[in-house]
């Protein structure tokens, strides 16, 4: 094995554990040994476990720009974004509001939103973003109604769909990452209309993301209740063939909604993995547009606080995801009265931070499944055919507490991981998971990434975990030699 090549070596200096690995790397299967690593040291149960534990090597691993097989996009980072800085409306130009967005594009991007989208933004508006996120160093995926396109099931506001002269126009802009071609189109003929604008786009411009969405299982016309669901998310990956699957779901203030059962009754679940099954079984990037604040379209009076948004954010990455839409109607981040810091501002930057430094993990992973426990839909037949049971798992046995999901990944080098989310948005989570085989467990850093050990072969897990947060763990099978991953993107594919 490549990894006999490489001698490692370790001390201990008072109570922190220095370990040196040689500087030589093995490109070769796209893995390295490196760095000088610091790490607290582990409980171990004897003096021999003790040194394993010390004796610690650091393996560095390639990760590839991932994407639909069959097109030619392709993804690096995990995306960030927002449906739109500024406020929406087709007819929006005055001096005023188009200020504000130009505040707002510079506060999204302090907010660590790393895409901008043009939703429902008046050309007017559209531009304002497109010109700012370019001076900023942001990138947007453009949207202009009035000039190519349309949403859902009958808006459409151009008299002529031309798609064409709008990617002739954004040619000049670097800024521009992609193009919104479609906003939930609902009839085949539309999915249709959406894969040729999509076609012409990846041939008159390939790196450009051709962007649509999916509609949630609320939709009159693909009710979950009636098995109208699976089937469209069916039809729309297979008919349009996007470079990415993405839908949205806003569940908070809705006829679902019970304050206090929290999202326990919430399809949201249910479509999630409706789409995650979907995406995966066609090699497709999965994305998920997440609730960012309460909408005054909502019949109903009801409270909402920044760490819902969380959750549900957390909700995605536990499902695979590897792009967060933030749906807001110009506040939550920002501030409609100047486009400057809003109330969640802070919330959500902190979000994004934690994210990022989790970036590269997430973009090598795989989600293989994903489980609940019994309290989520107990009584949903539609989601009993979507759920997974603990008995599947290949990591866990036992039961999992009241409002707390797990999922469980791999990378392409047979390493394994462990997502656990709290799905309690009010209350931290305190639980015990055992695993099936002994195991050296690692947790990986929601500030810098790093992994650090936490159990040296053990079953038991304890875990804490704060309100709506997830936390990502490595299984490594505890009769191997401790080891801490890193990853790093490769773009040369041999």
């Amino acid at each position: 094995m490549q990894e006999d090549r490489f001698a490692n070596f370790g001390m201990h200096i008072g109570n922190e554990k220095f370990i040196f690995f040689d500087l030589l790397l093995a490109r070769e299967y796209g893995m390295c040994y490196n760095e000088v690593k610091r790490t607290p040291l582990t409980d171990s149960r004897d003096d021999k476990s003790e040194t394993e534990a010390t004796i610690m090597r650091h393996k560095l691993f390639a990760r590839y720009p991932i994407g639909n097989p069959r097109r030619k996009w392709k993804q690096d980072n995990f995306v960030l974004s927002i449906a739109n800085p500024g406020p929406m409306g087709l007819d929006i130009a005055d001096e005023f509001t188009l200020r504000k967005v130009r505040r707002a594009v510079k506060t999204c991007t302090d907010a660590g939103f790393n895409l901008l989208e043009c939703l429902w933004a008046s050309p007017e508006v559209g531009m304002e973003i497109v010109r700012t996120a370019e001076s900023v160093g942001n990138r947007e995926v453009y949207q202009n109604l009035k000039q190519f396109g349309g949403m859902g099931l009958k808006n459409v506001f151009c008299e002529k769909n031309d798609p064409e002269s709008a990617m002739e126009q954004m040619r000049p802009w670097k800024s521009v990452a992609g193009f919104y071609m479609w906003d939930e189109p609902c009839l085949d003929d539309q999915m249709r209309e959406t894969r040729r604008m999509i076609d012409l786009c990846e041939e008159t411009t390939p790196d450009k993301l051709a962007f649509t969405v999916a509609n949630p299982s609320y939709h009159p016309n693909f009710r979950w209740d009636e098995g109208n669901y699976a089937p469209y998310i069916d039809r729309f990956a297979d008919i349009i063939d996007p470079a990415q699957l993405s839908f949205d779901y806003y569940p908070i203030g809705t006829r679902e909604y019970i304050v206090e059962k929290q999202l326990d009754a919430s399809h949201m679940w249910h479509d999630l993995e409706v789409v995650r099954r979907a995406a995966a079984k066609r090699e497709m990037p999965m994305w998920f547009y997440y609730q960012g604040q309460k909408y005054h379209f909502h019949k109903r009076e009801y409270a909402f606080h920044h760490g819902m948004a969380r959750m549900m954010a957390y909700a995605g990455v536990l499902h695979g995801v590897k792009g967060l839409q933030c749906y807001t109607e110009f506040e939550g981040p920002v501030n409609p009265e100047n486009g400057g810091p809003g109330v969640f501002f802070e919330e959500q930057k902190q979000l994004h931070s934690e994210i990022r430094a989790l970036n590269d993990t997430l973009m090598a992973l795989t989600c293989d499944r994903v489980i609940h426990d019994d309290t989520l839909l107990p009584d949903c037949p539609v989601m009993a055919r979507w759920r997974t049971a603990m008995s599947e798992s290949e990591l866990l046995e036992g039961d999992l507490r009241p409002r707390l999901s797990v999922s469980e990944h791999h990378d392409a080098y047979g390493n394994r991981y462990l997502m656990v989310l709290n799905r309690d948005y009010e209350t931290d989570s305190h639980a015990q998971l055992t695993l099936k085989n002994p195991s050296h467990v690692y947790k990986v850093s929601r500030v810098d990434g790093e992994q650090e050990m936490v159990y040296y072969n053990t079953k038991k897990m304890q875990l804490h975990l704060a309100p709506g947060t997830l936390e990502l763990y490595r299984i490594q099978p505890g009769e191997e030699k401790p080891f801490t991953v890193e990853y790093y993107l490769e773009k040369d594919i041999y």
